[in-house]
């Protein structure tokens, strides 16, 4: 099997990507916006349970992110 890449994003906004090498089993975060790095580093079953793990994340921020917030209400899981 070879390695599997997603990039996740919220709106329009890639709030990372992730990675899953040949031969392991979970998903690994790497976040591409400081607001979701709590994210980098974390290990997920799937792509989609890492989107949704952006997504709460995304509705908790603060006001400097209202515009990602903004569009939590239409999430896109895009497959690269």
């Amino acid at each position: 099997m070879s390695s599997q890449a997603y990039i996740i994003e919220i709106g329009s906004d890639a709030v990372g990507i992730v990675v899953r090498e040949a031969g392991e089993s979970a998903f690994q975060f790497h976040s591409a916006l400081n607001a979701f790095r709590a994210l980098d580093g974390k290990k997920f079953a799937t792509a989609q349970a890492a989107h949704r793990a952006a997504l709460d994340l995304g509705a908790k921020r603060p006001r400097d992110h209202a515009r990602v917030r903004a569009r939590v209400g239409h999430p896109e899981l895009e497959y690269v």
